[in-house]
């Protein structure tokens, strides 16, 4: 009896992995001074979207990081 080569099925094709920025590289993104700013930043009404990992943690995804500080554009003085 010829032996037949298996063939495993191929997994679906997963998505690619959103981009998550870590606290500072949201400082560098944004251009922040510092934490304390970005302390600042997250204490208002409206804070960039995040992801808390654990009680003191936060993930930053970066596609609506970018919808958010581009919501935020002006050109007024």
């Amino acid at each position: 009896m010829a032996e037949s080569a298996s063939t495993t099925p191929t997994p679906p094709e997963l998505p690619k992995p959103e981009r998550y920025l870590t606290s500072d590289e949201l400082i560098q993104f944004l251009g922040l001074r510092n934490r304390s700013a970005l302390s600042y930043l997250l204490t208002q009404p409206d804070p960039p979207p995040f992801i808390r990992l654990t009680k003191r943690t936060r993930a930053f995804p970066l596609r609506p990081v970018m919808a958010w500080a581009e919501a935020r554009m002006t050109t007024k003085k």
